[in-house]
């Protein structure tokens, strides 16, 4: 992951400053925390794992690193970098594999179906070219940040 969308966050009690803007964060329970900020109240799903805390809002997957000082976000996606990697954003379980190594795909072409969170999210290809380094088989358990897979440009 790269830092894509990367913010400066800083943490005091239940508020959670993103860039200046204040956010209030209610856990609700199962993973949920309410979150209330100057676009209104939404519902996000949230887990740690060590120094790190993933969260999903409106569809979009988030990794909040609170090593060091005020922390950082970045949003987490397979389309990030121009490596052309594809990586695991949060941990969690590949539930479909939709590619062979080898096959020619496009720019947003789903690759895998994995669950993190107790939500379902589809991997799309960064960019047109070839699956390399296929490394995800379905049913695996993978922690963040594995390489799943590559799109490299052929050409």
């Amino acid at each position: 992951m790269s830092a894509l969308d990367r913010n400066r966050v800083n943490v005091q009690g239940d508020t959670v400053t993103v860039d200046g803007a204040s956010y209030r964060c209610e856990p609700l329970g199962d993973g949920r925390v309410r979150i209330t900020g100057p676009e209104g109240t939404r519902v996000a799903w949230a887990t740690v794992e060590g120094r790190r805390v993933f969260v999903t809002l409106d569809g979009r997957d988030y990794v909040f690193d609170t090593s060091g000082g005020g922390g950082s976000a970045r949003r987490a996606s397979a389309h990030e970098g121009a490596s052309g990697e594809v990586t695991m954003p949060m941990p969690g379980l590949v539930i479909s594999v939709s590619v062979t190594e080898g096959q020619a795909v496009k720019r947003g072409d789903p690759l895998l179906v994995v669950e993190a969170m107790k939500m379902e999210h589809t991997l799309r290809a960064p960019r047109d070219g070839v699956a390399r380094r296929l490394s995800a088989t379905n049913g695996q358990r993978v922690d963040a940040g594995v390489v799943l897979l590559e799109v490299v440009t052929v050409g």
